[in-house]
C-alpha cells in the first residue's frame, strides 16, 4: 500500500497554507483516481475515494478489494468544498461512504456528475 506524504492535520494545513497563494493552482492526489483541485479560494474534489467501502464490500469474495493508497483524510474533514465531481459510476469513483459525509460537511456543494449517471446516483 502507498502512504500518502501528507494525511490527516498535515494535509489539512497544507491545503490552508495553499489558500494564501491565490494566483496558481494547487492539486493534490488523494489516492485511487482522487484529487482536490484548489484555485483562487475554490475546491474542487475529482473522484474521491475515502472510504474502505469497497474492502468491505468484497471481503467475503474470491476478489476482495485493498486499496492502492492509504486514506489521506476523513471526508466529513473537508467542508471547504464547492465541486464534487464523478467521471463514471463505479464505487471507487462515487462512494457513498465519501459523498453522504461530504455532503453533510458541505450543505452547499454541487455534484457535477454525467447525465447518463443522475438515475444511478439519486438511487444511490
Amino acid at each position: 500500500m502507498i502512504k500518502p506524504a501528507l494525511e490527516n492535520g498535515v494535509f489539512l494545513a497544507d491545503v490552508a497554507d495553499a489558500r494564501e497563494d491565490f494566483e496558481p493552482f494547487h492539486l493534490w492526489w488523494l489516492g485511487q483516481s482522487g484529487f482536490l483541485l484548489q484555485w483562487q479560494g475554490k475546491h474542487l474534489l475529482f473522484d474521491p475515494y475515502l472510504s474502505d467501502s469497497l474492502t468491505k464490500k468484497y471481503a467475503a469474495t474470491d476478489k476482495p478489494h485493498v486499496r492502492m493508497t492509504g486514506r489521506v483524510v476523513a471526508p466529513e474533514r473537508l467542508n471547504f468544498i464547492d465541486v464534487v465531481t464523478s467521471s463514471h459510476n463505479h464505487t471507487d469513483h462515487l462512494d457513498p461512504e465519501t459523498l453522504v459525509p461530504l455532503l453533510r460537511a458541505n450543505p452547499k456543494m454541487d455534484l457535477v456528475i454525467p447525465e447518463s449517471n443522475r438515475e444511478f446516483v439519486v438511487d444511490r
